[in-house]
């Protein structure tokens, strides 16, 4: 039996990329007119900020994937046993 695979993509969602395109193209444009010294230096920080959004999305993606194994094992669907539990503690470093 094939699966779907299905990611959740909500209006306001959908709403903030569009957003995101028509101020990357006024980005794009800001930046031209700068300096290449400007230029590096706000392409630095919006890595280093893009970096750290990243961290974050990553952060809260394995904490939903503890939430729901804890909640599973809860309702006594899973098994909670050692392996688990070092998987948990490996994320929480």
């Amino acid at each position: 039996m094939a699966r779907n695979s299905r990611s959740v993509l909500s209006e306001f969602a959908k709403d903030a990329g569009k957003e995101l395109k028509k101020w990357q193209r006024k980005m794009n444009s800001y930046l031209d007119k700068l300096s290449d010294k400007d230029r590096a230096f706000l392409g630095n920080y919006l890595e280093v900020l893009e970096h750290d959004y990243f961290k974050e999305e990553q952060r809260a993606y394995y904490q939903g994937m503890m939430d729901a194994v804890q909640m599973l094992g809860g309702l006594g669907l899973i098994k909670t046993g050692k392996n688990a539990k070092k998987i948990i503690a490996k994320i929480q470093k």
